[in-house]
């Protein structure tokens, strides 16, 4: 029987790079995000967008086996700088959002053994940095949730784990360039050597790197692994 799967973020370069793969080996999917000709809209920092979401989903293909909300944004400013809405815009988005579609995507995942959430974390999801405190805070946040998930999906067969790419080749880099550039540290060149020289091996993480570790871990051979978080990151954290 055919899978089906939920995919947020489905508008931007990773979301649509991990739609494509599942789409390629033959699952259905639900494409979700706020813009895009071909994603279901939602907003899914809302319970109602996630709970319209799943509604969605399960309207099209009468089940859902697969949960990837891996939607994401960005806003760099100094802790004492930082408004306090885009601090609840970034937390609702990347640790409200999974947290939601879960809940809601729960008696669909567990109606059968196999059920599978795959969260996108980061490299933030492990360390700190300047000027992006809402960011590591959802990403660590998002972990804690994925354990807890984990251990309460066990009994019915669910899995849930998270991936942690470090920098890829997508639109969020450029928040991050512009503020380097107007905060007066970098030209765009030099901000993409800075990024680029924390990672051991001087390129990006490919989209589809990121999507193939995805679909490992939504796969029947990763059904040994649970609560963990993949790193996709050239080895930057080892360093």
């Amino acid at each position: 029987m055919t899978k089906a799967a939920i995919v947020t973020g489905a508008a931007g370069g990773l979301g649509a790079a991990i739609a494509d793969h599942f789409e390629a080996i033959g699952t259905d999917v639900l494409r979700v995000d706020q813009m895009g000709d071909d994603c279901f809209r939602a907003d899914i920092g809302t319970v109602e967008g996630n709970r319209a979401m799943v509604e969605e989903a399960v309207a099209r293909f009468g089940r859902i086996d697969v949960l990837v909300p891996n939607a994401g944004t960005q806003h760099t400013a100094a802790i004492p700088d930082y408004p306090v809405e885009e601090w609840d815009r970034l937390m609702n988005v990347m640790a409200r959002g999974p947290f939601l579609a879960a809940k809601f995507a729960w008696p669909y995942l567990t109606a059968r053994p196999g059920g599978r959430i795959v969260v996108t974390a980061s490299a933030s999801s492990f360390v700190a940095e300047r000027t992006k405190s809402a960011y590591v805070a959802a990403k660590h946040a998002v972990l804690g949730f994925v354990r807890t998930a984990a251990l309460e999906g066990a009994p019915h067969g669910l899995t849930a784990n998270a991936v942690a790419p470090a920098w890829m080749r997508t639109p969020l880099i450029e928040t991050h360039i512009a503020h380097a550039i107007t905060t007066g540290q970098n030209t765009r060149k030099e901000a993409l050597e800075a990024m680029l020289s924390r990672h051991p091996v001087n390129r990006f993480v490919e989209l589809g790197e990121v999507a193939a570790a995805v679909l490992f871990l939504a796969s029947e051979g990763a059904s040994g692994v649970n609560g963990v978080c993949l790193p996709v990151d050239l080895g930057t954290l080892v360093g």
